[in-house]
């Protein structure tokens, strides 16, 4: 069920793509940090991540297949599927995206890595997952946010809109300013950014960053267009509501930005998580599911172990699932459930 906002409440599937060594392992390690899944966050180089834990995965210094891992935020549930990067590994994201409520997108603002983010891209259009996209190497690059979507923008079919921009100081970035609440934040090492004073000298900046991205959204909203041909701001609530809307229903992917091994701009990206991920409602009917379908599972992972042999993590979509319940498979065979983690 929804609140006043709109914002759905309940369990969230979250997957995580991105082009091969863009920093999703990162991101993942560096959310379940900041929500206190862990208690230290770990880095790809030292080997000591959760995710790409399989002594595979460790050697190859890369994600071999997709890694779960649980945490929750200011009351929510979130299972996050950290899907290979590697085209080799393409096919462990197939029944992720399919059970997925929406996917983080990482990307790096690199000219050699787009053509793969549209293949990425594409791949999410065509299945109608919503999907944000988040810029994870911020610090790395000196060219404007505005240029780095300019090159980005041929790799989607739908309008990347920019919702934060970053502030520099001294050539370094320290923080980002909220576009949409026009709020000024300033980093702080592994922990809540500080919300200052609002910047006077990025003015001129954040207006014109701020209009794009209310022009962008505007093409979905009559009166928002109208407002702001009669130069009439909008209020929050009001470009909260179409960014929400336009972002579940896959008519544009919401851009964020962070430096993740530092865990700056992930309290953010959780926000965006929180309020903008579709319901399950709305993933069971992009699936095409009947209201009356019964029980309904998605497969997201199969592994084999030694000892328990098959073992298959699944999403419960619609139903409930319990030891011995039999299951029906595409290919019409039964399958009994010996015990489920959903």
């Amino acid at each position: 069920m929804g609140d006043a906002n709109g914002r759905v409440a309940g369990l969230r599937c979250v997957a995580l793509v991105d082009p091969f060594a863009s920093g999703k392992t990162s991101l993942l390690e560096a959310i379940l940090a900041r929500t206190g899944a862990i208690q230290r966050q770990g880095t790809v180089s030292q080997g000591n991540t959760v995710g790409d834990a399989s002594p595979e995965a460790r050697a190859h210094a890369m994600s071999v297949e997709a890694n779960v891992a649980e945490t929750t935020f200011m009351g929510d549930s979130y299972t996050f599927i950290d899907c290979p990067g590697s085209v080799e590994f393409l096919f462990e994201a197939q029944g992720v995206l399919a059970g997925a409520d929406v996917a983080i997108v990482v990307a790096e603002p690199d000219e050699k890595k787009v053509a793969a983010l549209q293949l990425i891209l594409k791949e999410l259009e065509e299945r109608g997952v919503p999907h944000l996209l988040f810029i994870i190497k911020v610090d790395k690059f000196d060219r404007r946010l505005h240029d780095i979507l300019t090159m980005l923008q041929p790799a989607s079919s739908v309008p990347l809109v920019l919702r934060q921009i970053s502030i520099r100081k001294d050539g370094n970035v320290t923080g980002f300013i909220d576009l949409a609440l026009e709020r000024a934040h300033i980093y702080q090492e592994h922990s809540e950014s500080e919300v200052i004073d609002f910047p006077s000298a990025e003015r001129e900046r954040v207006l014109e960053a701020r209009f794009e991205m209310l022009e962008a959204i505007a093409d979905y909203d009559d009166g928002l267009m109208e407002k702001l041909l009669e130069d009439i701001q909008p209020g929050t609530d009001y470009v909260f509501t179409d960014l929400v809307k336009e972002t579940r229903d896959g008519m544009i992917c919401s851009v964020f930005i962070g430096l993740a091994e530092h865990g700056n701009g992930i309290l953010r990206l959780m926000k965006a998580l929180r309020h903008e991920t579709p319901a399950i409602e709305q993933t069971r009917e992009r699936l095409g599911l009947e209201e009356d379908a019964g029980s309904v599972v998605q497969v997201l992972k199969t592994f084999y172990t030694p000892h328990a042999g098959k073992l298959s993590i699944v999403r419960v979509l619609a139903g409930t699932v319990s030891d011995g319940t039999v299951l029906l498979r595409s290919d019409e065979q039964e399958s009994r459930c010996p015990g489920c983690s959903t």
